[in-house]
């Protein structure tokens, strides 16, 4: 059972890094990632965020933390990273700092009502991050099915080993066509049946992370996301099946 995506005080989080490393092992976790906000303009007035000056205090921290919990919980250390206009990408790219963190998550990639840069853009990236990358709390049929056929998008993200995280966290559910909120990977179209069975016939990795902020309660709620998996047969994909074992 793991849990990939987490914020804690070093952005708009509400508990400390070990507050959350202690919530994750008495949830039973194997894996817990902690990935705060790299700075963002959507963050600007409250500076709740890792700064480029800050980034490399905030690794050696996290780096600390999952040498004190090795016993206990294996301790990721993530970044999650706003890919619009609202992030200053060059800088970070260059400091080589990226490649020092365990993953890296990208949110609102291709996603219009957050203003977000295309799968194009970052693909342009992707071969100057060498660690893990993958794609936050994407609602995929949305953002895609006037983009790309649903076997074309999978194709791309294994060719570029980029892997997609489910967060089962309500916050991040979309409106199905009878006006339900539903999980985007529960979404019920003709598109995201086919997503998933183009995802089955691939090599493409997963990840489960609940974009915890705010409870101790929120951390170990990644049941739905895992059983999800487990109905399709991919639990052998999780990205910590091959990374960090």
């Amino acid at each position: 059972m793991i849990n990939l995506h987490n914020h804690t005080t070093w952005s708009d989080g509400y508990l400390t890094p070990q507050q959350l490393a202690d919530a994750a092992v008495a949830a039973g976790l194997t894996h817990v990632g902690i990935t705060d906000h790299y700075r963002t303009n959507k963050l600007g007035r409250s500076g709740k965020y890792v700064d480029l000056p800050q980034l490399l205090d905030y690794i050696v921290e996290l780096r600390l933390l999952a040498k004190w919990y090795a016993k206990e919980i294996k301790v990721l250390v993530g970044l999650e990273i706003d890919f619009s206009a609202r992030t200053q990408l060059e800088p970070l790219l260059t400091s080589q700092l990226l490649n020092q963190l365990d993953y890296v998550l990208f949110e609102y990639v291709a996603d219009a009502e957050w203003y977000g840069h295309s799968l194009d853009k970052l693909l342009t990236i992707r071969p100057q991050i060498t660690v893990p990358v993958g794609l936050a709390h994407n609602p995929l049929a949305r953002n895609f099915e006037l983009l790309l056929e649903a076997e074309d998008l999978v194709a791309i993200l294994e060719d570029h080993a980029i892997f997609v995280e489910l967060c089962p966290a309500r916050r991040n559910a979309v409106f199905a066509p009878d006006g339900r909120p539903v999980l985007p990977y529960r979404y019920p179209t003709a598109y995201n049946e086919a997503l998933w069975q183009a995802f089955s016939r691939s090599q493409v990795l997963f990840s489960i992370g609940n974009d915890a902020h705010h409870s101790t309660a929120e951390i170990g709620m990644v049941g739905d996301a895992w059983e999800f998996l487990r109905e399709h047969g991919l639990l052998d994909r999780l990205v910590t099946e091959h990374f960090w074992k």
